[in-house]
């Protein structure tokens, strides 16, 4: 016979992984956030929807952060990617076979323009210069 400990042990154990395997790919998605990728203490200042995932610039007064976040494969891993530019410098890059998001990358840009770059389902996305100081 098991004790009330281990019963209880047991129930709470069942709960959670019943919770665990009730998540669908959706509210999985919602923990993925411009600023749960990059930082709480960045803002979003451009960004282009793609083909199922929209590509993001953000700033937190010293970095630039950008992320592509998929909405929709979400959970199955598609090619991605998530690109940074500082004027004078070449492309910093974060491409794979995701399941959630391709990024962050980031960099310091100060007195310079930044654009970024996002792709997704056969569709890309280069900003125009912008966001210059």
């Amino acid at each position: 016979m098991l004790s009330r400990k281990a019963l209880t042990r047991i129930g709470a154990t069942a709960v959670a992984v019943g919770a665990a395997l009730t998540l669908t790919p959706g509210q999985a998605q919602a923990a993925y956030t411009p600023q749960g990728v990059c930082g709480s203490d960045y803002y979003v200042q451009r960004s282009h929807g793609l083909s199922g995932a929209r590509v993001y610039l953000l700033y937190n007064g010293s970095y630039n952060c950008v992320v592509a976040i998929k909405t929709s494969s979400v959970g199955t891993p598609t090619r991605i990617t998530a690109g940074l530019q500082v004027e004078g410098q070449g492309w910093a890059l974060d491409t794979g076979l995701y399941r959630y998001y391709a990024g962050p990358v980031k960099a310091r840009a100060a007195g310079k323009c930044v654009r970024f770059f996002g792709y997704h389902g056969g569709e890309n996305y280069t900003s125009p210069w912008g966001n210059c100081g």
